[in-house]
């Protein structure tokens, strides 16, 4: 018998113990006088075993295939083989396979081929395996890139200094591993190089061998990203129903049932509300940027590790059953996923330290400054838990409940004067991200962002939501060009994520918000009438240390200087500045702008200048008692406080 379940003669072999949920050893007995509990102990036991068993045997066919000729094994099995092949780093046994996945599978359930052909391309053939794409959309395989790469990329495990491309193909610059310029991010195999969306086909025919129902729901969900499951698959024009949105729009449908070709769907909308209409090309070059982000099982799952000497479970094919953050970020294969709306979008970043993006001065503010719950190794899936109401796989939640870790300060917050406050209000202090974004015309593509401009490290404003919470949020000037002017509608308040105020269809309400406050007419021969819009996204990440209390009670107007750098590709002339946002009881603003060093207002902004501005009351709550407050001042600055 394998893995240690040799036993000494006579001894009972469930006389051992397991730990419970919480942690407490539970004993397993043979007498015949068990309780339930132990009955029922005693019943996962016997099927946790007959689960290693079958997992043993599996392995131990696997091993006999091998011997019997399973060529993958026969192969990529023997060091001296693969090493004379000129791929040493592929080389990989059995054993280590099942320590890295725990998973009783053979080389073919997850990549295919013929495992009884003799010949590498008869192997080969139909073979899935990793992919990179260039950034002309290319697809290249590690054959393709055998020469480009110069031998710098031996095996797929964590190599360089950046974790957002950890992953990637490296190229040798004297003597120092850098990334290569012509790539653009790498794909696993249950992703489309066509459209770069999961491929739910691909993915039953491996994944779905054993999780045949995880496949069949995570397709409904968000992340899977089936017909109409996407949120962001909804915004398919600025002016639409649902509103603008930060992130660009929906141009690319894609074909059932494996999401692997695009349809001219949704760009047809699109060209029916817009005076510059797109091309195929263009609107699925559009699409692929945004389907990048969107992920299959192997994405958050396939956690690939440098290999270790004496230790099998690390190496490429290493799976975690709770994917780290760093998966949620991306993994390392140079995409963005939840990096982009937290350090970008919304400025509150996670993980932050390299992922970090602000200005040069906000960077060195933010970056060393991680999420709390971050620097103790706390995973997103740890607070944002799976919905058990759904039922769907990766369909988790967006609100999570404090109260699970912080039970004390959360009943102590609900009786306080600061209930209606949210708890990142006062814990998410500071935060970077986009100082604008230009939707505008480059080439034939109307829809270029142009979004190189970062905020150094400010305060988030504080807002309430519907349900007359104060929450922070991060405000960004938008614009785009090109709408149809007569259908711009200029929004009379604030307006959240969520209907009936947005056509948004969502499994979760969403305390993101955005107002439509300005029209320019004939802006220029490139985007024509243009919409101006504010985009406010609530944040929450980033938690520390509450703000001092005079950040929140000075003034009852807020006023948050927005200190600002270009990079990349300019907005015509805007290049480094700061502007203003002003919440008061006259409304909300973007005003004073100022160009390089306070100069004037760059000419590019001057179209907009008054446009960023929204009526109504903004303004902070007063001090009721002037002595509570300084009591509750002094117990926040001796460290103690009373929510």
């Amino acid at each position: 018998m394998r893995y240690g379940m040799e036993r000494k003669a006579g001894q009972d072999m469930f006389a051992h113990s397991r730990p419970d949920k919480l942690g407490t050893p539970v004993a397993f007995s043979a007498s015949p006088a068990a309780s339930d509990t132990v009955k029922r102990n005693r019943s996962h036991a016997l099927s946790s075993l007959l689960v290693l068993l079958i997992a043993s045997s599996l392995f131990i066919v696997v091993t006999f295939n091998a011997e019997a000729g399973d060529s993958c094994v026969s192969c990529h099995g023997d060091a001296v083989k693969m090493k004379e092949a000129g791929h040493a780093g592929l080389t990989v046994t059995p054993e280590e396979v099942l320590s890295q996945t725990r998973m009783p599978a053979a080389c073919t359930d997850c990549h295919l081929g013929d495992k009884d052909a003799l010949s590498l391309d008869e192997a080969h053939k139909g073979l899935l395996s990793l992919r990179v794409i260039g950034t002309k959309w290319e697809v290249f395989t590690r054959k393709d890139l055998s020469s480009r790469a110069a031998g710098s990329w031996p095996a797929l495990e964590p190599r360089g200094t950046k974790r957002s491309t950890g992953l990637m193909p490296k190229i040798l610059t004297k003597g120092e591993l850098k990334d290569d310029p012509g790539l653009r991010l790498l794909i696993y195999h249950d992703r489309n190089t066509g459209t770069l969306a999961f491929n739910p086909g691909i993915a039953g025919k491996t994944c779905g061998r054993c999780h045949a129902e995880i496949v069949k729901s995570f397709i409904k969900t968000s992340m899977g990203g089936g017909k109409g499951s996407h949120t962001q698959s909804q915004y398919k024009y600025w002016t639409g129903p649902t509103g603008p949105q930060s992130c660009g729009l929906w141009v690319g449908a894609l074909s059932s049932p494996d999401q692997e070709a695009f349809t001219d769907e949704d760009m047809s909308v699109f060209n029916r509300h817009t005076t510059m209409p797109i091309t195929a090309k263009t609107g699925h070059n559009s699409q692929r940027t945004c389907n990048q982000c969107h992920v299959g099982c192997l994405d958050c799952h396939l956690t690939p590790q440098k290999k270790e000497p004496g230790n099998q479970q690390a190496g490429p094919h290493t799976f975690s059953k709770r994917p780290p953050a760093l998966s949620c970020y991306g993994g390392g294969k140079s995409f963005s996923c939840h990096a982009g709306p937290l350090e970008r979008r919304r400025g509150d970043g996670y993980l932050r330290a390299e992922f970090t993006q602000a200005s040069s001065a906000g960077k060195d503010a933010l970056k060393d400054r991680p999420d709390i719950h971050a620097a103790r190794d706390i995973a997103c899936v740890d607070c944002h838990e799976p919905n058990k109401k759904s039922g769907l796989h990766a369909d988790l939640k967006r609100v999570v409940d404090c109260s699970k870790c912080h039970a004390k300060t959360a009943a102590s917050h609900r009786k306080g004067p600061h209930k209606k406050v949210d708890c990142a209000s006062c814990h998410t202090a500071l935060i970077g991200g986009y100082a604008f974004n230009f939707w505008t015309v480059r080439g034939e593509n109307p829809i270029t962002r142009l979004q190189g401009y970062m905020i150094g490290a400010t305060q988030p404003l504080l807002i309430k939501n519907p349900g007359g919470i104060w929450i922070p949020v991060h405000v960004v000037p938008h614009t785009s060009g090109n709408v149809v002017a007569d259908e711009v509608k200029i929004s009379q308040r604030l307006i959240f994520r969520n209907r009936p105020d947005s056509a948004v269809s969502r499994l979760y309400r969403s305390n993101d918000a955005y107002a439509i406050t300005g029209l320019v007419r004939n802006m220029d021969d490139k985007d024509r009438d243009t919409m101006v819009w504010l985009n406010l996204d609530r944040v929450a990440h980033s938690t520390g240390r509450s703000r001092p209390c005079e950040s929140c009670h000075a003034s009852q107007a807020q006023r948050i200087v927005a200190q600002y750098e270009a990079e990349g590709d300019a907005y015509k002339d805007v290049e480094d500045g700061e502007y203003t946002i002003i919440a008061d009881s006259k409304g909300l603003r973007i005003t004073d702008f100022r160009g390089p060093d306070g100069g004037p207002i760059p000419k590019g902004l001057e179209p907009f200048k008054d446009r960023w501005s929204l009526k109504g009351d903004f303004s902070m709550p007063g001090i009721k008692n002037r002595k509570v407050f300084n009591r509750m001042k002094k117990e926040y600055e001796r460290g103690g406080f009373v929510h």
